[in-house]
């Protein structure tokens, strides 16, 4: 429980600055799994989250880009749509857009001071302060009720029955592919699952990646007892092909209502077509009949998708290639390997690895091993980092070369070292790591 003392009150929070050191003063990364303090709090701020349609996003990996791509379908039907995701790369801001575009810092802190006074009588009511996860929360409900938009799309943080999300009533819930990452929610895919599949409401339209056989059922289950129908990839619908192009991929789709060919999506990996389909089936369960899918709609969606640290590539004038990917567990490093194998003709692969360490770092470094020459390993600037040695050890026993950093930039100096113009810097591992190395790089926040 963090002193009142120490934050900020209403009146002071007037810009960005502001917003973000009261916001921190909650403390980044604690975590309390109940809905309490984010039910006491809506109610308190009259239940903005009601007021525009939602839709709810888990599972393992995919959850960003898929949101960001449904938002883009969204938009180009005319539809204004706001999305919240976690965690950002380089300004909190990045977490809540209207139409892909980021809040302005004086709207965030606007929202916050108005909050305020309410998290202050919710903070006395319970025994735990409401978190900075919840706070931000919050926050996008009010941001897309002032805005307004017509429909919201809200990713969990972590797992779904206990995030702050789920006090949303979603008429979609979407499921990406269901693995092992945090262990809290359960030590097999399983029983993650069922955390996952707690976003299910009554009478919701349900879109599920394919998923092994357990998980299905545990989240058939849960559909059958909400009576929610369930449409899953494979099945009802599907990514029947893609080719690599020039700056990322032509996909044909099969969706719940048509089939859709050569479309042009600028996102690289087999993963990231995967993610469009299950963006396109969601589009599809939201819009119903009410929308007419005409090919070119789609077209233009899947065009102006944008995803920042997943698969973005960052040109350098006669240096290598920096490969920004946000693959933070084994089954994220094992299509980021994939993606090297099939969509870039790198000669040689560098990698730039910096890892948490409540993350399987073994199975991590396991899983990218084939497709890198060389790593370059690195503590994110996280109090949960990894320390570089377990990477290193980690790397030295698949038979990798690997070489220890003091921080980013060391990192991004020593992989700049062993490289060519022809070769590829990848940083994965991360999202901490992949937003430090996006402002090394001088790029804007996303």
């Amino acid at each position: 429980m963090t002193s009142d003392a120490s934050r900020p009150p209403a009146d002071a929070i007037t810009d960005l600055p502001s917003a973000v050191a009261a916001l921190g003063a909650r403390s980044a990364g604690r975590m309390v799994p109940d809905l309490d303090r984010i039910t006491d709090l809506v109610e308190l701020l009259g239940q903005p989250q009601t007021t525009y349609d939602t839709i709810h996003l888990t599972g393992t990996n995919g959850k960003t880009s898929t949101t960001a791509i449904l938002s883009s379908l969204l938009l180009a039907a005319g539809l204004v749509p706001g999305s919240f995701s976690s965690p950002h790369l380089q300004d909190v801001r990045e977490r809540i857009r209207i139409g892909g575009r980021p809040i302005d810092g004086e709207d965030l802190a606007r929202h916050l001071a108005f909050a305020t006074p309410f998290l202050e009588v919710v903070d006395a009511r319970h025994g735990d302060d409401v978190t900075y996860f919840e706070v931000l929360t919050a926050i996008a409900f009010l941001h897309f009720a002032d805005v307004p938009v017509n429909v919201g799309l809200f990713e969990v943080g972590m797992g779904g029955t206990w995030d702050a999300t789920n006090v949303i009533d979603a008429g979609v819930a979407v499921l990406l592919r269901v693995a092992l990452d945090h262990r809290e929610l359960g030590d097999t895919p399983a029983q993650i699952a069922v955390e996952k599949s707690g976003i299910i409401k009554p009478d919701a339209h349900v879109v599920s990646a394919a998923q092994e056989p357990a998980v299905a059922e545990v989240i058939r289950q849960r559909a059958d007892e909400m009576n929610a129908q369930v449409k899953v990839a494979g099945t009802d619908f599907e990514l029947l092909g893609r080719t690599p192009a020039v700056g990322g991929q032509q996909i044909d789709l099969r969706g719940v209502r048509g089939e859709y060919h050569e479309l042009y999506l600028p996102l690289f990996g087999r993963h990231q077509a995967a993610n469009a389909a299950m963006a396109l089936a969601a589009f599809e369960a939201y819009s119903r009949y009410e929308i007419e899918l005409e090919r070119d709609l789609i077209q233009e969606g899947f065009a102006n998708a944008r995803v920042p640290g997943r698969l973005e590539p960052i040109p350098r004038d006669g240096q290598s290639l920096v490969l920004l990917d946000g693959a933070h567990n084994a089954s994220g490093m094992a299509a980021l390997a994939e993606a090297l194998g099939q969509d870039f003709a790198f000669e040689r692969r560098v990698a730039v690895l910096g890892i948490l360490d409540d993350k399987d770092v073994e199975g991590m470094v396991t899983a990218i091993a084939p497709a890198v020459d060389h790593v370059v390993a690195v503590a994110p600037d996280n109090r949960r980092a990894a320390d570089p040695g377990r990477i290193a050890a980690a790397c030295e026993a698949v038979g990798l070369s690997v070489e220890e950093a003091d921080d980013a930039e060391h990192a991004m100096d020593l992989a700049d070292g062993v490289t060519r113009p022809s070769d590829g810097v990848v940083v994965a591992g991360s999202l901490y790591l992949v937003g430090e190395v996006r402002s090394i790089l001088d790029l804007d926040p996303a």
